[in-house]
């Protein structure tokens, strides 16, 4: 099994359209998870119109044949790929959209992107204390950058709970992550920090840099 994925920074601009015209390119069983993209407004279609047009860039990328690939909901209306070769996992936050693919037999993976948003010390302890385990809380404790170790330890965690599909606040603080694989970054993007993780099983090969981002207009 391979990953790959990338950023963009989302503007909004012509997204609509564009999933319009893309939509003829896929499955004609994807249209329920088009038109639930097509029917949010606001903040909620920018990130899943960003979403799926990352997702989109993937599979082209990968030479993956898109009127083969149908992007069906779950019965939580979460979408994923109806191939167990193929799972694809989107995380948004402060304008940030991030995407991963994984390619192979057993194919399963879960990202998590989080602005590094401007906490002040006693709110990131309290916030900490509400998912981190001990080791963690003494890692975050200890660290001189403490943002860093709070939105690694956060993202971590989102990215297990989304790859495993569970529900995320019920489960984020008791899952276990010993013996986990991660791909851990930073994205450094018009004057802001994002942390992002991505978690699958390994083995694990990686095709993109570390903090590929782009412009999603």
């Amino acid at each position: 099994m391979r990953i790959d994925f990338t950023a963009s920074i989302v503007t909004g601009g012509g997204l609509r359209t564009r999933i319009e015209e893309l939509r003829i390119c896929y499955d004609p069983r994807c249209v329920d998870y088009f038109e639930d993209i097509l029917k949010r407004r606001g903040s909620a279609f920018c990130d899943s119109a960003s979403g799926f047009l990352l997702l989109d860039s993937l599979l082209q990328k990968n030479g993956i044949d898109r009127l083969e690939t149908a992007i069906l909901l779950d019965s939580h209306g979460r979408p994923y790929i109806d191939d167990p070769t193929l799972d694809f996992s989107v995380s948004h936050s402060g304008g940030c959209a991030l995407c991963v693919l994984a390619i192979g037999e057993g194919a399963a993976v879960g990202c998590d992107v989080q602005h590094a948003r401007d906490y002040s010390e006693e709110k990131m302890s309290t916030l900490a204390k509400t998912f981190m385990n001990v080791p963690e809380l003494s890692d975050f404790e200890s660290s001189h950058d403490r943002s860093a170790e709070f939105f690694t330890a956060w993202t971590r965690r989102e990215a297990y709970v989304k790859r495993v599909g569970s529900d995320i606040f019920d489960n984020l603080k008791s899952a276990e992550l010993d013996g986990e694989y991660f791909r851990e970054g930073v994205i450094h993007a018009c004057g802001k920090r994002y942390f992002y993780s991505i978690n699958t099983l390994p083995p694990i090969e990686d095709e993109m840099p570390d903090g590929e981002v782009g412009e999603t207009v």
